[in-house]
């Protein structure tokens, strides 16, 4: 089941820290972040094919929200929504230019190289 787009709310980077700067990462904490946002991407297409939750509905906005406001922190940009759905994990091998060179991005490693620069 494919998701409507979850709209982002104002982020807790800004709100914390009134900078547009990122925490960098390393590769193992940014498959983390991926994995949790499989699960939970996992876990509410289970909710909602059993009937127990509206993507309408407040509750999957604050989890969704709340989950993109704290990735934030560390992802401004949204690079993971990016790779995730855009990219399909790396699978479609979209490029991006970041300093006049391209990169293309199969692996979280060139994630993070990009997210990172």
């Amino acid at each position: 089941m494919k998701l409507p787009p979850r709209q982002s709310g104002h982020r807790i980077s800004n709100r914390i820290f009134n900078e547009p700067e990122t925490m960098k990462l390393n590769e193992k904490q940014l498959k983390i972040i991926i994995d949790a946002h499989l699960a939970l991407e996992i876990a509410t297409d289970n909710a909602i094919k059993a009937g127990c939750l509206d993507v309408n509905g407040p509750l999957f906005d604050a989890v969704w929200r709340g989950f993109e406001n704290v990735t934030s922190v560390v992802d401004d940009g949204a690079w993971v929504s990016w790779f995730v759905y855009d990219n399909d994990m790396g699978k479609r091998g979209l490029t991006v230019i970041i300093n006049e060179k391209k990169i293309k991005v199969k692996t979280v490693k060139a994630l993070l190289k990009i997210m990172n620069s």
